[in-house]
C-alpha cells in the first residue's frame, strides 16, 4: 500500500502534463480534478481518488482496464476515434463527456487530455483532467426540456403567445400568424408595436414598457386593436405579465382574437338603434318591456292614445299605469311572467281574450277605457313574447288598436236588430188584425197575404244584408291582420338581408384579393429549394389547414349564402305581393296567376310534408279584382286540399286556369278523401265543417264564397269519396261585368 506522501505513479507525469514539476503533494494538489493516465492502447494506468469517487469503481477495478468500463454509450464510436486520433497526433483534446457510474447512473465531465511524448517523439502516456460538471449538464438539459415543453404547450392553444422587451418579438406561436396575417419569421423581426393600430400605438408602449419594467406587478387584462398583413382591423383581448428572462425583465402575453365579438356587438348595438327606430316610427301604439317588466320602448303613438309621455314610463316598471288606476298586470307582464295562461282569465274575465291566431305564444284582449278621449275608447290589445336565439322569453311587445269605431258599428247593428224585431212584433200585430178581417173578406185576406209575403220578403233581404255586412267585417279583420303581419315580417327581414347580401359581396372581393396574395405567396415559395425552412412551413400550413380543399369549398359556400339570401328575398316579396298591403283594399288589375304562386310560397309549409302540387296554369288575362280577399280564397281551397289528404299517403294537388273572352277560371283539385255526398249541400254554410275537433273554424269555405261572390263570379264543386274533390272558381275579367252578374 503506497504512502500518502509518496504519489502514486502516474501522478508526476499528471503534475508535468499540466505544466507544473514533479511534487511529493501532486495528489494533493490535483485532489479537486478528476485525474487519470493511460498508455497508448487506451488502458488506464492511473486513476486519483476523485476519479474513483465520481466513477464509483475502487482503483483496481479501472487500472489495467479499457476506458469503455464506464462508457454510458451517449456518443458515438467516431467521437470516441476523433478523440484518440487527435491525441496520438500529439494535439491536446478539449470537450464535454459522459460517463457512466457503476451504480448505472451518469455523470459530465469537461475533460482535458493531454499527450505526453516519448524520446521518439511520439506518445506512449495519456493524461485525462476533469471537472465533474453533471449539474451544470442537468440544469441546462432541464431548461431545454422546460423550453420545448413551453413552446409544444404555446403551439397547441388557440391563444397567441406572446415575448418581448420592446424590440423585436422573443418568440410567438403560430396562432399569431393566423391571426396577424404574418408568417413566424416576419413577426421575429417585428415588434409589438408594428403590429399595433395608429390610434392606439401610444397607450400600447405605455402599457407594455411599465409591464417589462416591472412597475405594475399584477398581471392585466385589455382590449386592443391590431392592423393584419393585409390592412384589416383585428381586436384582440391581451393578458399580459412581467417575466424575468434570460437575466432580464420581459412581457408575456396572450392574446384572443375577439373581432367578431366586436362585430356582433356593435350589430347588435345597431339592431337595437334600429329597432328602436322601428318601433319609435311605427303608427301603430306599441311599448315594449324586459325580462324584468322594465318599459324600454313607449313610442309617440301610444303616447297619443293613453295621453302619458314616454318620459313618464320608461325605464320603469309602471306600464299598468297608463290603463289603470291601481297596480295589475297588463298582457306583456302575463307573457314574461310565464303565468298568462292560467292568470289572464283573473284580469280579463269578460273582456273577450284570447290566443293570438297568427302570433305563436302571443294573447289577445278588449277592454274599454272610459277616461281616454271624449266619451272613453275601446282598446284592443295583442301582446307577443319576444325571444333570444335559445327560445328564451327576454320581453314582450303589445300593440294598442283603436276599435272605437267598430264596437259603435256594433252597437249600431244590435240597434238596428233590435228595432228589426220590434217591426217584425208589429207586423205580426198588424197580420194577426188582417187575419180577422179576412174573415169577414175574402178579398180583403188575399190582399193581406199579398202584403204579408211582400213583408216577409223584405225581412228577409234585411236579414240577408245583415249577414253579409258582418261576413265582410269578419273578411275584413281577418285580412288586416294577416296584411299587418305580412307587412311587418316584410319589413324586419329586410333591413338584415341588405346588409348580409352587401357583406357577401364584400366577403367575395376579399377572398379574390386574399387569392390573389395566396398566388404570389406560392409563386414566391415556389423560387425556394423544397428543403428550405419558409417552403417547408408553408407547404406544412397548406397540409395542415387543407388548403386545396378551402379553395374548393369557400365559392361554394359563397354561392350557396347568396342562393339563400335570394330565397328568403323571394319569400319577402310573396308575403308583400300576398297581403298587398300597399295597395289597400281598392279594385285594381291584377295578374290572378302570379298571387296564386305568392300563395303557394306562403302556404308551402302546410303542403310540403302532405302532397305534391303541380301548376298547370298558363298566361292569363288582367284581371279587376281585390287581390288580396282572392288571394285568401285560394289559401283556404289549398289548405283544405292538403288538410284531405289521409294520414301515411302523400297526394297531389293540381291547379288549372283558362278563360274566355270576358271570363276566366281557375281549379284547384286534390286526390284526398272526398266529401260526403250528404255534406256537399252545406260545405258553404258558416260553422260548418267535417273536421275534427281543434282543426277548423268552418268559416274558410263560407267566406271565400262571399268574396267570389262580391266579384261577380261563382264557385263550383265535385266530389267523390275516396277519390278526391275539385273546386272551380270562375270570376269575370272585369269589375263592371261583376256588377252585372
Amino acid at each position: 500500500m503506497r504512502s500518502s506522501t509518496e504519489p502514486p505513479a502516474g501522478a508526476d507525469e499528471a503534475m508535468r502534463a499540466v505544466g507544473l514539476p514533479a511534487h511529493p503533494d501532486a495528489e494533493l494538489l490535483l485532489s479537486h480534478l478528476q485525474v487519470s493516465v493511460a498508455d497508448d492502447a487506451g488502458r488506464i494506468l492511473y486513476v486519483n481518488r476523485r476519479f474513483c469517487e465520481a466513477s464509483g469503481h475502487a482503483p483496481e477495478e479501472l487500472v489495467g482496464q479499457s476506458y469503455a468500463c464506464i462508457a454510458s454509450g451517449r456518443h458515438s464510436p467516431a467521437f470516441f476515434r476523433e478523440l484518440w486520433d487527435t491525441l496520438r497526433a500529439g494535439f491536446t483534446w478539449h470537450g464535454e463527456l459522459c460517463n457512466r457510474r457503476r451504480d448505472g447512473s451518469e455523470f459530465w465531465v469537461e475533460l482535458t487530455a493531454v499527450p505526453l511524448p516519448a524520446a521518439d517523439g511520439l506518445p506512449q502516456r495519456f493524461v485525462g483532467i476533469g471537472t465533474d460538471i453533471t449539474r451544470v449538464v442537468e440544469a441546462e438539459q432541464q431548461a431545454r426540456r422546460s423550453e420545448t415543453r413551453f413552446r409544444g404547450l404555446a403551439e397547441t392553444i388557440s391563444a397567441a403567445v406572446i415575448l418581448h422587451r420592446g424590440g423585436p418579438l422573443l418568440y410567438t406561436n403560430r396562432a399569431l400568424e393566423r391571426i396577424s396575417g404574418y408568417s413566424r419569421d416576419e413577426l421575429l423581426r417585428m415588434s409589438i408595436y408594428d403590429l399595433a393600430h395608429p390610434a392606439v400605438h401610444d397607450e400600447l408602449r405605455r402599457r407594455a414598457e411599465k409591464r417589462i419594467s416591472g412597475q405594475d406587478g399584477e398581471p392585466e387584462t385589455y382590449e386592443t386593436r391590431i392592423l393584419t398583413k393585409d390592412g384589416q382591423v383585428r381586436w384582440l383581448e391581451i393578458s399580459a405579465a412581467h417575466i424575468d428572462y434570460e437575466g432580464g425583465g420581459a412581457a408575456l402575453g396572450t392574446a384572443i382574437d375577439v373581432t367578431e365579438r366586436k362585430r356582433a356587438e356593435a350589430a347588435q348595438r345597431h339592431m337595437q338603434q334600429v329597432l328602436r327606430q322601428i318601433i319609435d316610427g311605427d303608427p301603430v301604439p306599441t311599448f315594449v318591456i324586459d325580462a324584468n317588466h322594465v318599459v324600454t320602448h313607449w313610442n309617440a303613438a301610444c303616447a297619443l292614445v293613453t295621453g302619458v309621455a314616454a318620459g313618464e314610463v320608461v325605464g320603469t316598471k309602471r306600464a299598468w299605469a297608463a290603463f289603470y288606476e291601481r297596480e295589475r298586470p297588463v298582457l306583456a307582464d302575463l307573457i314574461v311572467d310565464g303565468s298568462i295562461d292560467t292568470q289572464i282569465d283573473t284580469y280579463y274575465h269578460g273582456h273577450s281574450h284570447r290566443r293570438s291566431a297568427v302570433i305563436p305564444g302571443a294573447f289577445e284582449a278588449e277592454s274599454f277605457f272610459p277616461e281616454f278621449g271624449e266619451g272613453g275608447r275601446w282598446l284592443f290589445f295583442t301582446a307577443a313574447p319576444l325571444r333570444d336565439a335559445a327560445g328564451r322569453v327576454v320581453g314582450a311587445i303589445e300593440t294598442l288598436v283603436d276599435i272605437t269605431e267598430r264596437k259603435q258599428a256594433e252597437a249600431s247593428l244590435q240597434r238596428a236588430h233590435a228595432e228589426l224585431e220590434h217591426l217584425v212584433e208589429r207586423r205580426t200585430a198588424q197580420l194577426a188584425q188582417a187575419n180577422a178581417a179576412l174573415e169577414e173578406d175574402v178579398l180583403k185576406r188575399e190582399a193581406s197575404e199579398a202584403e204579408l209575403r211582400r213583408r216577409n220578403d223584405e225581412l228577409q233581404r234585411v236579414n240577408q244584408r245583415l249577414q253579409q255586412a258582418q261576413e265582410q267585417l269578419l273578411q275584413s279583420e281577418k285580412m288586416a291582420s294577416i296584411g299587418q303581419l305580412a307587412a311587418g315580417v316584410a319589413h324586419e327581414i329586410n333591413n338584415p338581408i341588405g346588409f348580409v347580401q352587401s357583406n357577401l359581396g364584400t366577403l367575395e372581393r376579399y377572398l379574390a384579393d386574399l387569392g390573389s396574395v395566396i398566388a404570389a405567396l406560392d409563386a414566391a415559395a415556389a423560387q425556394l429549394p423544397a428543403e428550405h425552412p419558409a417552403a417547408r412551413a408553408v407547404a406544412r400550413a397548406k397540409q395542415d389547414s387543407d388548403f386545396d380543399f378551402l379553395q374548393e369549398d369557400l365559392p361554394l359556400l359563397l354561392q350557396q349564402s347568396r342562393e339563400g339570401i335570394d330565397r328568403v328575398r323571394k319569400i319577402v316579396a310573396d308575403l308583400k305581393d300576398f297581403s298587398r298591403v300597399d295597395s289597400g283594399q281598392d279594385w285594381q288589375l291584377a295578374d290572378l296567376r302570379r298571387g296564386i304562386e305568392s300563395t303557394l310560397n306562403i302556404v308551402n309549409n302546410e303542403i310540403k310534408y302532405r302532397a305534391d302540387v303541380r301548376l298547370e296554369i298558363g298566361e292569363l288575362p288582367q284581371l279587376e279584382c281585390l287581390p288580396s280577399q282572392l288571394n285568401q280564397v285560394f289559401l283556404n281551397l289549398l289548405v283544405n286540399a292538403a288538410q284531405a289528404m289521409p294520414d301515411g299517403r302523400r297526394g297531389t294537388i293540381t291547379l288549372r286556369g283558362g278563360h274566355d273572352d270576358d271570363r276566366l277560371w281557375i281549379e284547384v283539385e286534390d286526390d284526398g278523401k272526398g266529401i260526403a255526398a250528404e255534406h256537399l249541400g252545406r260545405i258553404f254554410d258558416p260553422f260548418f265543417t267535417t273536421k275534427p275537433v281543434g282543426k277548423g273554424t268552418g268559416l274558410g269555405l263560407s267566406l271565400s264564397y262571399g268574396i267570389v261572390q262580391k266579384h261577380g263570379g261563382s264557385i263550383e264543386v265535385r266530389s267523390m269519396p275516396g277519390t278526391g274533390t275539385c273546386f272551380r272558381v270562375m270570376l269575370p275579367l272585369r269589375r263592371g261585368e261583376a256588377a252585372d252578374a
